[in-house]
């Protein structure tokens, strides 16, 4: 297929048609401020979480002629002959220019763009000597704004975070209205009357995940695809992206990563486990965090060294993807709530650690230079055991960290406890996925 015939192909705008919209992302409001500035919007993210979605949904906030826009979808197969061709970018640029010669700002959609072949070099380029383009790139690597490409887009760039739904997403999916605030009692509150309604659907995105397509598909084909989504991020985002020679090990350790979400691992227990060494493994862990499969969380210390020799705390992207591929669920309740928390953190743009004393305390929440919050998960409390351990991790690190308050997440246990100065929260899981 000549590059004409793709453009004509995916422009659907010149034609009159329109994009799909889908869900509305809370984070196209915040793409949108920077719409009309210089910059590279980068929306980067694991694949299948809806970047082409949000895209289509920037489209239609432009108040210009269709024919100022291009967008194309590098991963089209129709485009795999341009992959390796280090003038593609320029040629498509000419071709769109030939075919629509459009007057005044141009706004570029390049999506998984990383799919091409010194795109860097020639956005780049074309940055810097043209005034009236814009560019808004998507990608499934992480690796789009590291090392080389950092050095030649610095300064040029502003870069999004794109993950699969959040919980008011995946609400509002199954048109279920609900009270956000930044208030948790009014959470609370406002939202009572649907708290076993919210329960259940809190249940579901738990054991499904909020991939946005597995969340729309019919409940008995939703293991079927998060298991190609898995699949496809080790054989197409990892294996070939990153050279690795030995499939093998990757596939073991990514095995035993996503049987064992929210626990600690050192690159030397790992290693032994799979018979690799250490090096291999933290270069191993690099690939999947640039791929978005799996996330590290070390522990929190003021020296990088001990942060360094410690073990980290492993999460996975989703919690869906992962009882798909170990087939647990109800058993490992714990893990998955607590591994849900950290992505909810990471969505939020937090900087998280872990931190141990005598007891471990799930996730230490740093702003600057200070510890601001300290979360404990627990899914349930009945046992007076179970609470006081629970309490106690959160004591003994709200009198390190100088704070009076902590949190405890749990299944419906919503209430404040004093104890001396200090003060514990208990909140239920999804009131507090509904703050903003």
């Amino acid at each position: 297929m000549e590059i004409r015939d793709v453009l004509i192909k995916q422009n659907r705008q010149w034609r009159g048609e329109e994009f799909p919209y889908g869900i509305e992302r809370n984070v196209k409001k915040e793409v949108e401020k920077f719409m009309e500035t210089k910059q590279v919007l980068a929306i980067i993210g694991v694949r299948r979480a809806g970047k082409s979605y949000l895209l289509f949904q920037l489209m239609k906030t432009l108040d210009i002629l269709p024919d100022n826009i291009l967008y194309l979808n590098f991963d089209d197969p129709s485009l795999i002959f341009l992959k390796s061709d280090p003038d593609a970018l320029e040629n498509i640029y000419k071709e769109y220019i030939k075919l629509k010669n459009p007057k005044g700002k141009k706004f570029l959609f390049f999506d998984e763009v990383q799919n091409i072949s010194n795109w860097e070099k020639w956005i780049k380029i074309t940055y810097d000597m043209e005034e009236d383009i814009k560019f808004i790139i998507t990608g499934s690597n992480a690796t789009m704004l590291s090392s080389e490409l950092s050095s030649l887009l610095t300064g040029r760039t502003i870069r999004f975070d794109v993950f699969p739904f959040n919980f008011r997403e995946f609400l509002e999916i199954k048109k279920e209205k609900v009270c956000i605030s930044d208030d948790l009692e009014k959470i609370y509150e406002k939202n009572y009357s649907l708290k076993d309604s919210l329960n259940h659907y809190f249940r579901e995105y738990l054991m499904f995940g909020s991939f946005p397509d597995v969340v729309l598909s019919e409940e008995q084909s939703r293991e079927y695809i998060l298991k190609n989504y898995y699949q496809d991020i080790l054989y197409k985002d990892i294996i070939p992206r990153f050279d690795v020679r030995n499939s093998k090990y990757i596939e073991e350790m990514s095995y035993y990563l996503i049987t064992n979400i929210s626990a600690t691992a050192s690159y030397n227990g790992i290693g032994k486990l799979i018979g690799i060494h250490e090096n291999t493994v933290k270069q191993y862990l690099s690939y999947f965090e640039k791929a978005y499969l799996f996330f590290t969380v070390p522990l929190f210390s003021h020296s990088l060294k001990i942060q360094s020799k410690n073990p980290k705390k492993i999460y996975c992207i989703d919690t869906g993807m992962r009882n798909a591929i170990s087939f647990k669920f109800s058993e490992d309740i714990g893990r998955l709530t607590e591994n849900l928390v950290f992505i909810e953190l990471k969505r939020r743009g937090k900087e998280i650690y872990y931190w141990k004393g005598n007891r471990e305390v799930d996730f230490v929440v740093k702003e600057g230079l200070k510890v601001k919050e300290l979360i404990q998960v627990c899914w349930n409390l009945e046992n007076e055991k179970t609470k006081n351990r629970e309490v106690d991790a959160l004591i003994e690190a709200m009198k390190e960290f100088k704070l009076s308050e902590g949190l405890i997440l749990t299944e419906d246990y919503y209430r404040e406890e004093k104890i001396n100065d200090m003060l514990i929260k208990y909140i239920p899981l999804w009131v507090w996925l509904l703050l903003f």
